[in-house]
């Protein structure tokens, strides 16, 4: 392991490094010195506010370049950082707060009004630090972060081991209440090690240039962070061009100004970008490396945004529970159409059999299954989780001898390579079949007036339960009714076609871009 926690590991790069350009934020360059100098002043500001070892600090913001510094002076105290989605509701966010008893919350103007009501009557909470908040302060809890980071730096870093929690990340909740995975400092680094070794940044001969619209406090954007420290000195002159949030011909403009390489993204995005009424007014052709994960990505999407731009997509896997890893595609690879790639370097990935385990059977059900068998993903490795907050019960049921249950269905071909067939918890069992909405959603995506599809299984009375699809029409186009039915009739068995097909403006999704299944059933429960 490069360094013993996050902390020790920022440090070493900005002393490896040297000073550098780190961050253009709409505009705004931002170095590497900057954020560790604005980390310091945070973490002796946080302490004298009381934050150190044991303690959970809450990060409700969106996107901006105080974001880092926030996670560095959380860490350097000691304390573990819980970032929220800034689009969480008032109860969501009390929630979380509730359930990790945080001590302290990092919010900005934007959400201020809402985390002052969320942390009304939780009594773990003893400050509040705000982002250029508007008016007169209402709460004594409330303190300027722009004001802490006056606080002169702290010399020394709290110690800190490995295996000290470092992060807390809560499920989305797509499938039931938001559990906070328990993330250590050995596991934010694995992710980076191995996130570094799938980018293959040893190929890499001249500085990258990166565009990101994605949350800095997701996994995705902790993933970001941190591997940026690993970044070798012959790339030191790369940077990331940051975004607050995704805005398609903001994000267009952006490739073309700073001539980006590179981006991390979620099929929604890409999807977006496609059907943008105004994407061929912007030049995107300096694209090579397009990485896409969250949620899996249709075929169709993935060969059409490389064959506009001459780039490469490389779909990735992983989750919260993981640190993000679980497998990628690398650009030594050839391409594999559907494939989420080869396991990370230090993750084992294993399919195994999906049937619900009893005790007899469950040594037995983590035997790896047959090449192109289909079965339920487990992972295994550095980046696996300590487990679920204050749920052991769940945290026996995800971790068994060893192995992560994904809850994801997948299988691996002769060669290693995964390909994801969908989520345990999505499946449609029509008639004692087993109907995988990614299938279905793959088809839709062939027709060109297809620019969003979702699959859901809803209660029948016959069949146990029926399959319905909403579909978002590309901009300015119109299907006639029957056309889209018929050409998902003709290429799917009777059995899988869906029974009644929603036209909607928008697909219900999470802050990072997943589809919220949860609510289409409703929807459509709602209907019947």
């Amino acid at each position: 392991m490069t360094a013993s926690n996050i902390a020790i590991l920022a440090e070493d790069s900005l002393q490896r490094l040297g000073e550098r350009r780190l961050l253009n934020f709409e505009g705004e360059w931002v170095t590497n010195a900057q954020t560790m100098n604005r980390a310091r002043r945070l973490q002796a500001a946080f302490a004298e506010l009381g934050a150190g070892k044991g303690d959970i600090v809450a990060l409700c913001m969106v996107n901006h370049p105080l974001v880092y510094p926030v996670f560095q002076g959380i860490f350097r105290t000691g304390a573990a950082a819980v970032p929220v989605m800034f689009q969480l509701s008032e109860a969501e966010l009390r929630y979380v707060l509730e359930d990790t008893q945080a001590a302290g919350v990092v919010t900005d103007s934007f959400n201020r009004e809402k985390v002052l009501a969320a942390c009304a009557g939780v009594e773990s909470v003893r400050w509040i630090a705000v982002l250029d908040a508007p008016g007169q302060q209402t709460s004594p809890l409330e303190h300027s972060l722009r004001a802490l980071l006056e606080t002169p730096a702290a010399t020394e870093l709290a110690d800190i081991g490995c295996d000290q929690l470092a992060m807390l990340l809560y499920t989305s909740g797509t499938t039931g209440r938001p559990k906070g995975a328990m993330l250590t400092h050995r596991n934010l680094i694995s992710s980076a090690e191995q996130g570094q070794e799938a980018g293959e940044v040893d190929r890499i001969e001249s500085p990258r240039r990166s565009i990101s619209a994605m949350p800095m406090a997701h996994i995705f954007g902790v993933g970001v962070m941190n591997s940026g420290y690993l970044q070798p000195e012959r790339l030191a002159d790369g940077f990331m061009v940051q975004h607050v949030w995704f805005d398609p011909e903001r994000f267009m403009a952006g490739i073309e100004e700073h001539r980006c390489h590179s981006m991390p993204t979620v099929p929604t995005m890409l999807s977006l970008i496609l059907n943008h009424p105004k994407v061929n007014d912007y030049d995107l052709t300096s694209l090579e490396d397009v990485v896409c994960g969250a949620s899996p990505l249709p075929v169709e999407v993935a060969k059409t945004f490389m064959e506009r731009y001459g780039c490469r997509v490389r779909e990735i896997y992983g989750m919260t529970e993981s640190t993000g890893m679980g497998s990628a595609n690398r650009l030594s690879d050839p391409y594999r159409p559907g494939s989420a790639g080869r396991p990370y370097a230090a993750t084992e990935v294993r399919v195994v059999s999906a049937e619900e385990e009893s005790p007899e059977t469950e040594q037995a059900n983590h035997l790896s299954l047959p090449a192109g068998t289909a079965g339920e993903i487990v992972l295994r490795g550095e980046s696996v989780m300590k487990g679920y907050l204050n749920r052991p019960e769940a945290t026996q049921e995800a971790i068994q001898d060893g192995w992560l249950h994904t809850g994801d269905i997948g299988y691996l071909d002769e060669d290693g390579f995964l390909f994801i067939v969908d989520r345990k918890k999505d499946m449609i069992i029509r008639g004692g079949e087993n109907i995988y909405p990614a299938e279905i959603e793959s088809v839709f995506y062939e027709h060109g007036a297809v620019a969003e599809a979702a699959v859901v299984g809803v209660p029948d009375p016959i069949y146990g339960e029926r399959v319905v699809a909403f579909v978002v029409l590309a901009p300015s186009l119109r299907v006639k009714p029957g056309v889209l039915e018929g050409f998902v009739a003709e290429r799917l068995m009777k059995i899988k076609v869906p029974s009644h097909i929603e036209y909607v403006a928008a697909l219900p999704k999470s802050g990072v871009g997943k589809i919220l299944r949860r609510e289409l059933r409703e929807m459509a429960a709602e209907q019947q």
